[in-house]
């Protein structure tokens, strides 16, 4: 990587703050942005900062309309010369964030230190749905995108509907025009040969099959870096699996002060996105113990939290507990898919990926409400359906399928788990199966 130079931007936006007085620490804090992200913007080391971010800023240093104008003024225009002039696709393909990333901070500086290693070539993003792996993977591109001279180019995979689709999407993404005599493997793999690009494919879980053609284009271009969203990994050699967890929960649901619940990225979430829904809303002394107990029972999932928090405009947080499973069943973003439109729709796309045999205990391990051991796994696994011997891969499947969470205790013992919101789902299918009572 090239050493960073001061750009326009970032020798405008100093001034401005050296004119505040304020420290890069304290202007972080009142822009609600890390203080990496002012000192990264200053230097040069990230050129293209999203327009929300701009707005922090200036909101933040009390800019004139003159001053915002400058500062806005200064920011690079994407596609120009230099990097972006070399970019694969025939228009700009990484969907710009509608929001800020909350919470993500270390996870973002660590996907971005990945993808700057050369040895890096297939980067997988894994997790539950709902864990904001989508989100992630985004934001690192865009700010990774310096490091990659013939851009980057984003692939959304939800919509294909078989395995067979995945090359000629992605061949369409990159403006690749069929030609006589030759296949669109072929063809991308001309195409990709030299280029030095980052290809994000995301959401690649139902499209399993394929990873053995990812293998193969990494394998015939020395510089293509792909990155993976899935819910599994793809099991290819040489790929650098990075899990994303749910966001961080506040320490205590008894009597927490307002800003315990705000210093947990999953409160703060909760609380942006209830601001943006009802602009009136903000967390109290009445109502930080709710806000915290929505953050435990949504084990900080994002999804869930964002579709919880929409519900701020006509509900209080007290009632929204109370109700917050129907609150989790109805939808209210007409712009994004509708596996996310609702939780139950994000784990039915999960449920529905998995085997017969590993519904069956996916359901019955719902009865633990709490983490277990592989002995009880095997105790309330489906009798007839599924031998003992078999429950050790089942387990490995849903946990490679982000349903099951494996930890390794002090006592070097794995134990086994399921995210609340997760749990609900399963002990709902588990019950719709008529196999509640034996298990």
């Amino acid at each position: 990587m090239s050493r960073a130079q001061a750009s326009p931007f970032g020798a405008r936006l100093r001034r401005f703050r050296e004119a505040a007085g304020l420290t890069q620490e304290e202007l972080a804090t009142r822009a609600d942005l890390g203080a990496k992200n002012i000192s990264d913007l200053e230097r040069g080391v990230r050129k293209h900062p999203y327009p929300h971010t701009v707005r922090s800023l200036a909101d933040a240093l009390q800019l004139s309309e003159e001053e915002r104008t400058a500062l806005f003024a200064a920011v690079p225009k994407r596609g120009g010369r230099g990097r972006a002039a070399r970019a694969v696709a025939p228009e700009p393909t990484l969907p710009e964030p509608p929001t800020p990333l909350v919470g993500r901070e270390r996870d973002l500086e660590e996907v971005k230190a990945f993808l700057a290693r050369p040895e890096v070539r297939l980067f997988t993003l894994t997790g539950t749905g709902g864990v904001g792996k989508t989100r992630l993977a985004v934001q690192a591109a865009w700010d990774a995108a310096d490091l990659f001279p013939d851009g980057v180019a984003f692939v959304a995979l939800a919509s294909v509907g078989s395995s067979s689709l995945v090359v000629p999407t992605v061949c369409r993404t990159l403006g690749l025009r069929e030609t006589e005599g030759t296949t669109p493997r072929e063809a991308l793999r001309v195409h990709l040969r030299d280029k030095e690009l980052l290809l994000v494919l995301d959401n690649f879980e139902h499209v399993l099959e394929v990873a053995p053609e990812v293998a193969e284009l990494i394998g015939s271009s020395a510089n293509l870096t792909v990155l993976c969203t899935s819910r599994a990994p793809l099991h290819l050699r040489g790929e650098q699996e990075y899990p994303v967890a749910p966001l961080a929960l506040p320490a205590s649901t008894r009597a927490p002060e307002p800003a315990e619940v705000l210093a947990s990225p999953s409160g703060r979430l909760f609380a942006e996105r209830a601001q943006a829904a009802s602009p009136a809303f903000s967390i109290t002394e009445d109502n930080a113990a709710a806000v915290a107990a929505i953050c435990w029972r949504l084990a900080g999932l994002p999804l869930a939290l964002e579709l919880a928090a929409a519900k701020s405009r006509f509900l209080d947080p007290t009632t929204l507990l109370s109700r917050l499973d129907r609150a989790l069943s109805t939808g209210s973003t007409r712009d994004v898919p509708d596996r996310q439109r609702t939780l139950r729709a994000t784990l039915d796309w999960s449920y529905d990926l998995l085997s017969v045999p590993e519904r069956a205990l996916f359901r019955r391990l719902s009865v633990f409400a709490g983490n277990f051991s592989f002995e009880a796994a095997e105790a309330v696994g489906p009798a007839g359906e599924v031998g003992p011997e078999e429950i050790l891969d089942l387990l490995g499947g849903l946990a490679e399928q982000s349903l099951l969470v494996a930890e390794l205790t002090s006592g070097q013992e794995v134990r086994y788990g399921m995210l609340e919101p997760v749990r609900q789902y399963a002990l709902e299918k588990l019950e719709q199966s008529g196999d509640a009572e034996d298990a």
